[in-house]
């Protein structure tokens, strides 16, 4: 029933009387017995943002006035990149590996809007990490909850145990590494270095251990840095991801430079020759979880090759810490 017929039966058979903004458009369904006529209007007018004022026996009905509300938005002011560059042969930059991070700030600001209603308004003060908003208490009670959701996933931290050896296989495993041989030594870190040298000379060149927030990129760098634009040795980026059933998705960029050389621009300035062996994944993986990437090879001058194996653990961090 339209909301102006309503509020004319309730002081139909009463001494009240009641008068009703104009602009009025709401309906109301539902079926109210034994209350008075205060309870009815709370019970009636409250969930479609209308609000009333007893003055002796006149009932004023006005749509209820915008109220404001500030919220903390927990979040780092920043936006990462897990992209990185060397040099060309012609001594500009060329960008590698980019795995751009959302702006939070930019979504959440989006979101929100798409909450408001007609009358409603937002701003971000990004500096101070704090968001208004401005708008009927139903909207409001919506944006609370998208709020609460959205700090509860992008507050959740992963702890990341990265483990990077190098194996200088033997001859007969020039190929590459026999996994089959290495039977299920993957998460059994000692067995497997066991097995690995089994097949050539083992050299475990870096045992990162980092956590990384929901959704943000963690780089890893293991090298010498020549230059602003070149990073001789291992970068690896690794965004992780937590579904909502606690599988661990991450978006995997590792990368090996080396330099092997020199060249002349077309300026003239001396600029290095780099090999670049890289891999771009996602993967999915259950908490505690180890994921393999191998592959990576390389042959010297003296024909050995080596083969780089990255094994990556992921682990949800609780409130009280990591696991």
């Amino acid at each position: 029933m339209p909301i102006q017929n309503v509020l004319l039966r309730l002081v139909r058979e009463t001494s009240l009387s009641v008068v009703a903004d104009p602009s009025l458009t709401q309906t109301f369904v539902g079926d109210l017995k034994s209350v008075t006529i205060r309870e009815a209007l709370d019970v009636i007018l409250g969930p479609i943002d209308l609000d009333y004022v007893i003055r002796g026996r006149v009932i004023r009905v006005f749509p209820r006035e915008l109220e404001t509300r500030f919220y903390n938005i927990d979040y780092v002011l920043t936006q990462r990149s897990g992209s990185r560059s060397i040099l060309g042969s012609r001594g500009d930059s060329v960008a590698l590996g980019s795995t751009d991070s959302p702006s939070v700030y930019t979504e959440l600001a989006d979101t929100v809007k798409s909450l408001l209603s007609s009358d409603g308004r937002m701003s971000i003060d990004r500096t101070a990490a704090l968001l208004q908003v401005s708008d009927r208490l139903s909207r409001l009670a919506r944006i609370e909850q998208y709020l609460e959701m959205v700090m509860q996933r992008v507050g959740r931290q992963v702890q990341i145990e990265a483990r990077v050896i190098a194996v200088e296989l033997r001859e007969e495993f020039r190929d590459g590494l026999d996994w089959r041989a290495l039977g299920p030594n993957v998460t059994d870190f000692n067995a497997l270095l066991k097995g690995l040298a089994a097949q050539g000379t083992v050299n475990v060149l870096s045992s990162p251990r980092i956590i990384a927030t929901n959704n943000e990129p963690a780089i890893v760098r293991a090298g010498t840095q020549d230059g602003p634009a070149l990073t001789d040795g291992i970068i690896l980026s690794v965004t992780p991801q937590i579904s909502a059933d606690g599988i661990i998705h991450m978006s995997i960029t590792p990368s090996v430079t080396e330099r092997t050389g020199t060249t002349r621009s077309r300026g003239g300035a001396e600029v290095p020759i780099t090999t670049v062996r890289e891999a771009d994944t996602v993967v999915r993986v259950r908490d505690g979880g180890t994921v393999v990437i191998a592959g990576l090879m390389q042959e010297r001058t003296d024909r050995r090759k080596t083969d780089l194996v990255i094994l990556l653990t992921p682990t949800v961090v609780n409130s009280a810490g990591a696991r």
